[in-house]
């Protein structure tokens, strides 16, 4: 059975034309359909609507009565859900703070997001890069995306993958240094990188599958970003431990080489996450459910 207003529009639409297969050539339906919904509606008003034979079609006296009621009709509809449109429109309007780390992806993920939102034009995004742990509560952050443990239950939280970091290092260094023998090896005899930490101001601990870490002991490079790190591993400078999600491609293709691969260590996850919100805004879960599914996108299998 048609839909009511359905049936109406085709109704209305065959007033207009007294011809079925041109109702059915405007509405772009098949013209059975439009038979059908005519039969239909008759048969729910107990009365005829048109009168038909070979040569022409016109509308019965009840027809001409009962079309501009089923004209006003439709408006009505329309303009109802036209006001609902509208009201979503507004509702997605105001700005989404979103805080994540310096993912080398991070533009992708920020080009994916805001093709998303171009019929959105009033809906603005803050976008906060950082490796700094911002309390999102205090800093009014709507969303977070981090790599590390889940936060507890006072967060709506959604894992995407599991994470860990691996040791690599280009081909063209391997080449020159050759293959550490032990981690003591490595960190005593070859060129480390080394990411700096913001929160304590020393750099981070390199960790392994085995329990053990270790601090660079004088490394060849240290950077503010993972980006950076990643950067002067491409390039044939050090040795460098970063998180397996940045480096996949790279091993992939060839440019960098998984050392000692029985120490990759995979302690954390990557999540994202929001504050419990009794009334949540339409904006923010807009937001978090796309950069939920860019995120799996991008970075699952």
């Amino acid at each position: 059975m048609l839909d009511k207003l359905d049936a109406l529009r085709i109704f209305c639409t065959a007033a207009e034309t007294l011809k079925f297969r041109e109702t059915a050539v405007r509405l772009g339906i098949a013209p059975q359909l439009v038979t059908r919904g005519i039969a239909e509606l008759e048969k729910q008003l107990g009365e005829m609507l048109f009168l038909r034979n070979t040569r022409q079609m016109k509308l019965t006296p009840f027809g001409q009565q009962f079309w501009p009621k089923a004209g006003m009709l439709l408006a009505e509809s329309e303009n109802l859900f036209s006001e609902h449109k509208s009201q979503k429109l507004q509702d997605m309007s105001g700005s989404v703070r979103i805080t994540l780390p310096p993912l080398f992806e991070n533009q992708e993920i920020l080009r994916r997001l805001l093709r998303q939102l171009l019929d959105y034009p009033h809906l603005n995004i803050e976008w906060l890069p950082t490796d700094m742990h911002l309390n999102i509560i205090d800093e009014q952050v709507d969303i977070g995306i981090r790599i590390g443990t889940v936060p507890d239950n006072r967060f709506i939280v959604k894992s995407i993958r599991p994470v860990g970091v691996n040791i690599v290092a280009s081909p063209e260094l391997i080449a020159r240094t050759g293959m550490p023998e032990s981690l003591r090896d490595l960190q005593f005899n070859y060129p480390l990188s080394a990411l700096n930490n913001s929160n304590s101001g020393r750099v981070w601990p390199w960790q392994f599958a085995d329990g053990s870490s270790f601090f660079p002991a004088q490394p060849s490079f240290i950077a503010a970003d993972i980006g950076s790190e990643l950067s002067a591993a491409l390039a044939g400078r050090t040795f460098s431990q970063l998180a397996d999600i940045s480096v996949r491609p790279f091993v992939r293709r060839g440019e960098l080489v998984n050392v000692l691969p029985e120490l990759n260590y995979q302690p954390w996850q990557l999540y994202i996450f929001r504050p419990h919100q009794p009334l949540l805004p339409a904006r923010v879960r807009l937001v978090f459910d796309l950069l939920n599914q860019i995120l799996k996108d991008l970075f699952s299998g």
